[in-house]
């Protein structure tokens, strides 16, 4: 069965490098989904699910947060921004609601 994908930017500290993660690959995460698309109805109902479920595993939390900033930096006055990944979904909210709520019996 095909699962879901949506890949954020982030520091892998194993690794020592800026790489992509799919967060439906964190496995609480997904855990927590799928009980909640069991239990919820409508799609109102799972997006207050959804958004607390990001933000307990994803939002300010130091091991997803990066840093967002001009290259190179020496040259510019624009200070760099730290971010994490619920920031990164959430710029793209409504788009990412729906691709859950589509494909969620694929969780």
């Amino acid at each position: 069965m095909k699962t879901l994908v949506w890949n954020v930017i982030y520091h892998d500290r194993d690794h020592h490098c800026i790489s992509t993660f799919n967060i439906f690959d964190h496995y609480s995460f997904r855990a927590d989904l799928r009980q909640d698309t069991k239990k919820c109805k409508t799609k109102e109902e799972f997006a207050g699910k959804l958004r607390s479920a990001l933000m307990y595993y994803f939002w300010s939390k130091y091991e997803w947060e990066i840093t967002i900033g001009p290259w190179p930096s020496s040259c510019s006055t624009t200070k760099a921004i730290k971010e994490d990944v619920y920031w990164q979904i959430s710029n793209n909210w409504d788009v990412f609601l729906d691709y859950v709520w589509n494909e969620r019996r694929k969780l």
